[in-house]
């Protein structure tokens, strides 16, 4: 899927204002010819703030819930987001875990993939997040990963971030497998030895690069 939004700003709360009172929300609901005000539960409600976000391509920190204007008390909250995973207000709602929060996401309109990439990068773990999405496109495709994608969306990464993350991973064992490789025209590719060869790599890269162009 595509996001316009660069996930460095995943959790940053741009939120409808109507939702400040969220615990208070309520909704109008026809009943014949009659419409009549009807209380939200508080698990539908967060499930809508949730969605959302996920349609911005935004993910909800566990932890935006527990500061102002919000101040969920945590035993609540704790309560509240076990209900939305057992699929009380649907079962689009799903949890992403990550090393310093919980994050939640729509499968409505965001990937399992692409959440992970979101909080890998709200969390700063460029590394991870590039080997990810190297050996992700290797796997699914199969292709490399053209460096340059690094920069746009839902990356958003400067060139200096990049070239930093990948001098520290090649002496990393975690990413081992994540290897360089480039066309003839010398356009930097990355690929994973988990899922193909060199060569492989190269001949993708060629493909990918120069000799579509000119077979057309």
């Amino acid at each position: 899927m595509s996001h316009p939004e660069d996930v460095s700003q995943a959790v940053a709360p741009d939120i409808d204002l109507e939702k400040r009172q969220w615990l208070q929300g309520k909704r109008l609901q026809a009943e014949g010819s009659d419409e009549h005000l009807i209380p939200d539960s508080p698990a539908e409600i967060m499930a809508d703030f949730i969605r959302q976000h996920s349609a911005k391509g935004q993910l909800v920190a566990r932890d935006l819930f527990l500061q102002p204007p919000y101040s969920v008390d945590e035993v609540e909250l704790s309560a509240l987001l076990d209900t939305l995973i057992e699929g009380v207000a649907g079962e689009d709602i799903v949890r992403a875990q990550g090393a310093q929060d919980d994050y939640y996401y729509s499968t409505q309109t965001m990937t399992a993939n692409y959440a992970d990439m979101c909080v890998q990068v709200v969390e700063k773990d460029i590394c991870r997040a590039i080997a990810q999405a190297v050996r992700f496109d290797c796997q699914t495709y199969p292709r490399p990963y053209k460096v340059a994608m690094l920069e746009q969306s839902p990356y958003g990464f400067e060139p200096q971030q990049i070239d930093a993350a990948l001098t520290a991973m090649e002496t990393h064992p975690d990413y081992a497998d994540i290897r360089p490789v480039a066309a003839s025209n010398d356009v930097p590719y990355l690929f994973s030895e988990r899922y193909m060869s060199y060569g492989k790599a190269y001949g993708l890269c060629e493909w990918l690069e120069v000799e579509q162009f000119q077979n057309p």
